[in-house]
């Protein structure tokens, strides 16, 4: 296939930093079979930090955020401006296979009833094993990467997945009009599960894709701030999709003696009160829940005009299952079984 670029697809990039890695993954991009239009959502604090992008790679757009809002602001800004019919998110830490995008196009356009497709991405210290191939769901509610670690040899065969990574993954945007796009309360972790899962209480699935191959070109950093917005994220999680117990549940995830606990705890709380309230106004009190615009709550001064107009988008609510969701909730219920011998795996892998 000819090298060009390809206008039913958006790749959309949330930078926070310039250099030497944002520079390759871009090369990757434009040298593969498929090109898509390439947005990039600069979300770096320095002015003119992507100066030298802009001259080296004058077919890509660049928005400036003005700051770092966070990824599913990002991304979800970066989908309001675009309008082709399927968009591609890429993280900058990710290489690209040649022949990844069009494989992951390939796979979209042969089954309509996909939302996504999640690449396989390996491990930057070891392209024989495996970074991450989809979430998936075990029947307590715990979360996981599927294949994290694992020999790639043992994820060679396409399989439905919970949901796809932001890491490396094609949506539908026919299907994110449906389902609606990301949660903007998760921060940095879990915003891609919740579409996921929601995606497939819609009636829609989600595939891997092996033979997209991409490779981490540095592995994912775990500091003590991001595991308590994880471990925040997945209280609310819980909470919102009627998982059980969130504080319960947190017992499994950490012990108490985690000097981030108390913290962790309290994102938790604080995201579920802030959803509750949310309803209630739009409920109870059949307020209108007026938004402002993303630059005006965020307090950003953006350059772009359509950036400016875009407003954002909350949708944390908690599902209310009717009678005519029983069998989607039912049919989560299986696939988080059917998770639970997918995580038994990973750990003998």
């Amino acid at each position: 296939m000819d090298n060009h670029i390809n206008h039913n697809c958006t790749l959309i990039l949330p930078v926070r930093k310039g250099g030497a890695q944002l520079r390759k993954c871009l090369k990757a991009i434009t040298a593969g079979t498929v090109v898509p239009e390439i947005v990039i959502m600069d979300c770096t604090s320095e002015k003119g930090a992507l100066d030298q992008i802009r001259n080296s790679f004058p077919s890509v757009r660049v928005f400036d955020m003005g700051m770092n809002p966070g990824r599913a602001h990002a991304v979800n800004t970066g989908i309001h401006i675009t309008k082709t019919p399927y968009v591609c998110v890429l993280a900058p830490r990710i290489l690209v296979g040649r022949h990844c995008i069009e494989r992951m196009l390939a796979a979209m356009e042969k089954n309509k009833n996909l939302m996504s497709v999640q690449a396989k991405i390996l491990a930057s210290e070891d392209p024989e094993r495996i970074s991450g191939a989809g979430w998936n769901l075990s029947a307590d509610a715990a979360s996981f990467v599927r294949g994290q670690g694992a020999k790639a040899f043992y994820y060679r065969k396409r399989a439905m997945v919970l949901a796809a990574q932001l890491d490396a993954c094609l949506f539908r945007m026919e299907a994110l009009e449906t389902v609606g796009i990301l949660d903007e309360r998760f921060y940095s972790r879990l915003e891609d599960l919740d579409l996921g899962y929601r995606g497939c209480m819609a009636g829609f699935d989600n595939l891997y894709e092996p033979s997209a191959v991409c490779r981490e070109m540095e592995s994912e950093r775990s500091s003590d701030f991001y595991r308590q917005m994880e471990i925040g994220n997945q209280i609310y999680f819980r909470y919102k999709h009627g998982l059980g117990d969130p504080g319960k549940a947190l017992r499994s995830l950490l012990h108490r003696k985690d000097p981030g606990y108390e913290t962790a705890v309290q994102r938790g709380a604080m995201l579920c009160f802030q959803a509750e309230m949310e309803m209630m106004e739009r409920t109870e009190l059949a307020m209108t829940v007026t938004k402002q615009t993303l630059p005006e709550e965020f307090c950003m001064e953006v350059k772009d005009e359509a950036v400016r107009k875009v407003f954002p988008l909350y949708l944390g609510e908690r599902s209310e299952a009717s009678p005519a969701d029983i069998p989607d909730l039912l049919k989560m219920r299986l696939r988080m079984a059917v998770g639970t011998a997918d995580r038994i795996r990973n750990l003998l892998r």
